[in-house]
């Protein structure tokens, strides 16, 4: 889904709403305010990323895993 395309008709149904509820006055659109901002400002921390050194949510484990190399002939580890 276009990320752009979707913000923008978001903010259009949420704006068309906002013009629906300051009908019922100041206090109401005041409450509309504070909800469609408080719901937006979770939405957005959500979906920020976490810096765990994790290439997604669903890895188990870390991008840069040491790998040990051991050489048969001499039984040297190389880390």
């Amino acid at each position: 889904m276009n990320q752009r395309l979707f913000s923008v008709s978001l903010a259009a149904v949420l704006t068309a709403i906002g013009f629906a509820v300051s009908a019922l006055g100041w206090i109401a659109l005041a409450v509309y305010a504070v909800l469609v901002v408080a719901l937006v400002t979770f939405a957005v921390r959500r979906q920020r990323p976490t810096d765990d050194g994790r290439t997604c949510s669903c890895c188990t484990t870390t991008v840069f895993t040491p790998v040990t190399v051991v050489d048969a002939v001499d039984v040297v580890e190389v880390t």
